[in-house]
């Protein structure tokens, strides 16, 4: 287990990049989690010396992640298969193999250290065969991949969730299916996850009103029903819906389930790494603003539960030091349909968030740095700009990012920019009546 202090000189060396030696990976991963077997980026003449043993390693590839609902990791590896022992067929990697991903850099006393980034699955393997060369290609993607239909199918039933249920309890559920059998329990090796979610709880113990009705924000308001044919995703994107949560997987391989109603305050986030415009990780960026994004009022439009009145919320940037706000810019309005918002309360929260990402000028700035093996999306990373006046630090948070696995080669980081967040205005809705 790497210490705080191995931290800080990772961090250290990090500042430095001459001095960086790049280490990766693979952990090829049993069932129960143990791993099976390696490989990493150094060439060996059979491991320990015994020639009889492979000799694969890991020549390039890449990481891609991406902020958002379910597929969230992809990488493509390439590696050496000389000998035959990664070969893609049921006697050595077969379809369901696991692959955990390692990164990081060699410390001044030889310490390897590795921080993970994601747990995989085998996708579109490729070959490519020469005289004295056998280079084995996988693409992989992240466990979603598994309920999303693109590696474990379709549902062959309807699946329903039924009223009053738990939803973190039912989104369990959904992992713990069996890849099997018919059976609606399982021993854990047979489960489609085996790996106890990360689920937050922010919402414990709140609660919403609707037409009187005290409903508790854990709980499922109504029968959720996903027909036959569809994904596995679709039942937990659903249960995801009622609480308007970021899920998917984090790069330890577990399913995160956090909420976005307390996303609002960006500034909050940690701040993973400070760039300055002279430092040596930082190379350059490239900056795009999107004005027709920008919105400074959002309603969102729920569903009816118990009438046929459906529940509306507004949020309003009425905020005079904002640079957005109608009284600069004049209304510019969105509004959209959510479906599984019941009541004005979660209406409201989500027009909120909405309108947090949208009441910003819409500024995408891509990053190009050397390599970094810590940063995470939906955190923050700043940089100086001292090729502007007055040299301010912008705050920018982390929308998808793309690591090289070779010796060589750039990071790159997409942000968006983060402001204040200015004061608004929730306002009670009539929808559709002009006064």
């Amino acid at each position: 287990m790497a210490t705080q202090a191995q931290y800080q000189q990772y961090l250290q060396i990090l500042a430095n990049p001459n001095k960086i030696e790049k280490i990766v990976q693979l952990d090829f991963l049993n069932d129960d989690g143990t791993v099976a077997f390696v490989i990493d980026n150094e060439y060996k003449k059979g491991y320990g010396g015994n020639s009889s043993l492979s000799r694969a390693f890991l020549q390039d590839g890449s990481l891609d992640v991406s902020l958002q609902n379910g597929k969230r990791r992809q990488a493509s590896v390439y590696f050496e298969n000389l000998d035959r022992q990664f070969d893609f067929n049921v006697n050595h990697l077969w379809m369901g193999q696991k692959i955990r991903i390692k990164a990081g850099l060699v410390l001044p006393d030889g310490y390897k250290y590795y921080l993970p980034q994601g747990v995989f699955y085998i996708n579109s393997p490729q070959l490519g065969w020469k005289p004295n060369s056998r280079k084995q290609n996988y693409t992989l993607i992240d466990k979603w991949g598994y309920v999303d239909g693109t590696l474990f199918g379709k549902l062959r039933d309807t699946y329903i969730v039924p009223v009053g249920n738990n939803i973190f309890q039912a989104m369990q559920a959904v992992l713990q299916t069996s890849k099997y059998t018919l059976n609606a329990t399982t021993n854990s090796l047979q489960m489609i996850d085996n790996i106890t979610p990360l689920f937050t709880n922010y919402y414990n113990n709140r609660t919403t009103t609707s037409n009187g009705q005290v409903y508790l924000n854990t709980e499922v308001p109504y029968q959720i029903t996903v027909e036959y044919g569809k994904n596995f995703s679709d039942i937990l994107l659903a249960l995801n819906d009622l609480i308007a949560g970021w899920i998917g997987y984090d790069a330890t391989g577990k399913m995160t389930v956090l909420p976005s109603e307390n996303d609002i305050a960006d500034q909050t986030k940690p701040i993973q790494w400070e760039f300055t415009t002279t430092s040596p990780t930082f190379l350059g960026l490239d900056e795009t603003s999107d004005i027709s994004q920008v919105f400074n009022e959002y309603t969102i439009v729920g569903e009816a539960l118990d009438s046929t009145v459906a529940p509306v919320g507004r949020a309003i940037n009425n905020d005079a030091t904002s640079d957005t706000s109608i009284g600069r810019i004049g209304r510019k309005s969105q509004i959209e349909s959510a479906s599984g918002y019941y009541t004005k309360e979660q209406c409201a929260a989500l027009a909120a968030f909405k309108l947090k990402r949208s009441t910003v000028l819409q500024k995408s700035v891509t990053f190009s740095s050397t390599p970094m093996f810590h940063l995470q999306e939906n955190n923050l990373i700043t940089v100086k700009r001292t090729d502007k006046s007055g040299a301010p630090i912008e705050r920018h948070l982390i929308q998808s990012f793309s690591l090289p696995f070779s010796q060589t080669g750039q990071m790159s980081i997409t942000a968006t920019s983060v402001t204040d967040y200015p004061n608004i205005t929730i306002e009670e809705v009539n929808y559709g009546i002009i006064s």
